[in-house]
């Protein structure tokens, strides 16, 4: 059965319930009309005192009885206006105005006439005019009828009094006769009106919370962007679950965890404002309706305070218990049109706000399926065939010479559109998408046949490669590396694989399997962001690794953090212990190379040296490098020249122990 989405101004009764009480009253309202007009039209004589006693009840009985069901109360506080006028008429000239009834007038509290009416006909004869009192409602006022006292005077017929007292008789007995069968009807349409209400209340409410629930919010959002439509106010959907809600269900059974959910829905309500809306849309999951937010900065501040009554402590079974929550927020217009497209964002920055700890507002680069990455994903394997995926090097230098001796190439997309990519944009789509294989052949191609060039050209430069996780753990890749090296005649030694420490510890067992084979050949291996990832020594001794590269959060922040100074230390340590060469990248400053040599790291990499370019502008550097080199190997050997030229022109000093005339 399907339920109507209960509205704020609609009445919980339902219309059925409310028929047969108005089709009895109308049908009683018709009756009494019906037999005062015959009353009026049999006493018909032509005696005025009669006349105007007809009159008088012939107005008091469409004031009582007709008019009930014609005007409403601000009918009798201000005139009304069409088309409420032009439905008077109608039924004023249906109910009112007709035999014999000319003129009607109905007056308000203050006496000023809120409306008047007269029959189409026209009559020149005498008239009796009669005014009394008219009620709806609350209102108050007075009716003025114009009638034809030839009418009202009759032909004859039969008293009217008598009349009246008959009529009056025969709708008391039906009245009484009825009653029972009304209280009845009446007692059954109440309860059909609890049940119907009981009902209501569960299709579109939470059992457990009392919170409404998806059915209720979805109609309420909509309610929402309509009016945001029209005064072009911005509308937030959040999304909000408890962390680790399972673990207090298993631990402490579900009865705990559903009044723990109470409590919480309480609390969201009591950090929201009267116009906001939260309902539980299934297990921990809450959802939150704020309109007319002050854009994303209101939006952030409302999810901060309803995370500040969430957090908190809960006794559960006896037991204190802190609560955390995550919470993702989406804004109309800006991140979607309609209520599925919002829950959607508000859902993907709600497992963003679990990583970040905080509030998250949606961001298009944590979506991985929407229509701008699907297309962008059409246009990567595009770019891959017609050459947009471009190779920049980053150098490193030795702390022990300050020469750059290698280099680490970088991937970067020139988009057509969108200018220079960064890996970040693009590599997990390649992920995704089944390209990330080519993309690491045409990253290795096109760095070796780099490396190739500059080795033509007279300059000894290896290579460093960043490999993904799904390279490593293909069987083929080792295969592809040696046809790369023999295709471009580079030395293995020359070619350095990068893998994250994630990356290796995803499948041990395979990957050891690759690495073994790449090592076997000559090719180097690194550990790639060393103690950003949970790395296990013990098995990463086991890998045949010859570099361990320093991550960079640690080295940007030494200078201002010990705990950072002493991990970069320890990590050079242990490096030289399991005989590795250790590079640290993030090098940005003199102080931080000065630091790092002073530790005895071996290589350094970042902004210091240079930040990443393409492979003709590393050939400008180098022969930078030699030139410096070479004024400075002039410098010292005018120096050692001068030195010496100066030793043998300069007269020997007399010896204290000879006399001067010998």
């Amino acid at each position: 059965m399907a339920l109507p989405i209960p509205r704020r101004s609609r009445s919980t009764t339902p219309t059925s319930a409310r028929r047969p009480l108005r089709w009895f009253a109308r049908w009683a309202a018709a009756a009494l009309v019906v037999t005062g007009i015959t009353i009026f039209v049999l006493d018909n004589g032509p005696d005025t005192r009669g006349a105007a006693q007809s009159a008088r009840a012939r107005a008091g009985l469409i004031a009582d009885s007709v008019l009930q069901g014609v005007l409403r109360p601000d009918d009798l506080r201000s005139p009304p206006k069409s088309p409420r006028r032009a439905a008077l008429d109608r039924s004023f000239r249906r109910q009112v105005l007709r035999d014999g009834v000319l003129r009607a007038t109905v007056r308000g509290p203050a006496g000023a006439i809120t409306y008047a009416g007269a029959a189409h006909s026209g009559q020149n004869g005498p008239t009796v005019t009669t005014t009394v009192p008219l009620s709806v409602g609350s209102a108050h006022g007075t009716l003025t009828l114009d009638q034809d006292a030839a009418v009202l005077g009759g032909s004859g017929g039969p008293p009217l009094k008598p009349l009246l007292g008959i009529v009056a008789v025969l709708l008391a007995g039906l009245g009484l006769a009825m009653a029972p069968t009304l209280r009845r009807h009446r007692k059954r349409l109440r309860h059909h009106a609890a049940e119907m209400e009981q009902m209501q209340h569960q299709a579109f409410h939470d059992t457990l919370t009392g919170l409404p629930n998806r059915a209720l919010f979805h109609d309420r959002v909509e309610q929402a962007l309509r009016a945001s439509r029209r005064d072009g106010s911005a509308v937030a959907v959040m999304l909000m679950d408890l962390d680790r809600f399972k673990e207090i269900n298993d631990t402490f059974g579900h009865l705990a965890g559903d009044r723990l959910l109470c409590e919480v829905g309480e609390h969201i309500g009591h950090a929201l404002r009267d116009s906001d809306s939260v309902a539980r849309l299934g297990g921990d999951e809450f959802a939150v309706l704020a309109d007319r937010v002050a854009g994303p900065v209101g939006a952030m501040a409302l999810a901060e305070r309803a995370l500040q009554e969430v957090e908190r402590t809960y006794a559960v079974c006896g037991v204190e218990l802190d609560v955390d929550a995550s919470i993702g927020i989406a804004l109309f217009p800006h991140h979607g049109r309609d209520v599925e497209a919002l829950l959607r964002c508000a859902d993907i920055a709600m497992y963003q706000s679990k990583a970040s700890g905080a509030p998250t507002l949606y961001a298009l680069e944590h979506d991985h399926h929407s229509a701008d990455r699907l297309a962008l994903g059409t246009q990567l394997r595009r770019a891959l065939s017609q050459g947009e995926i471009v190779v920049h090097y980053q150098p490193k230098a030795d702390f022990g010479s300050g020469r750059i001796s290698s280099v680490e190439a970088l991937v970067r997309w020139q988009h057509s559109e969108r200018g220079l990519l960064a890996p970040d944009q693009f590599i997990p789509l390649a992920e995704q998408t089944g390209l990330i294989r080519q993309l690491t052949t045409l990253v290795l191609d096109s760095a070796l046949a780099q490396c190739r060039r500059w080795s033509d050209a007279g300059l000894d430069l290896s290579v460093a490669v960043n490999i993904t996780g799904r390279d490593l753990l293909d069987q083929r890749f080792s295969e592809t590396v040696k046809s790369l090296l023999h295709k471009w005649e580079v030395p293995p030694s020359h070619l350095e694989l990068e893998i994250t420490e994630n990356t290796v510890l995803s499948d041990p067992i395979r990957a050891r399997t690759v690495l073994l084979a790449l090592s076997d050949f000559g090719v180097r291996l690194a550990i790639d962001d060393f103690g950003s990832g949970n790395s296990s020594l013990s098995y990463l001794k086991r890998l045949p690794i010859n570099v361990l590269k320093i991550d960079k959060s640690f080295v940007l922040q030494m200078h201002i953090d010990d705990d950072d100074a002493v991990i970069v230390r320890s990590t050079i340590d242990l490096g030289h212990n399991l005989g590795l060469k250790v590079v640290a990248e993030g090098v940005n400053s003199i102080r931080a190379w000065n630091r790092l040599r002073q530790l005895g790291c071996d290589m350094a990499q970042g902004y210091y040296l240079s930040r990443p370019v393409p492979g003709p502008e590393i050939e400008v550097l180098l022969a930078a490098e030699r030139a410096s080199a070479a004024i400075e190997y002039a410098e010292a050997v005018a120096q050692e020249h001068e030195e010496l030229t100066s030793e043998l022109t300069s007269e020997p000093e007399p010896d204290p122990g000879l006399p001067l005339s010998s």
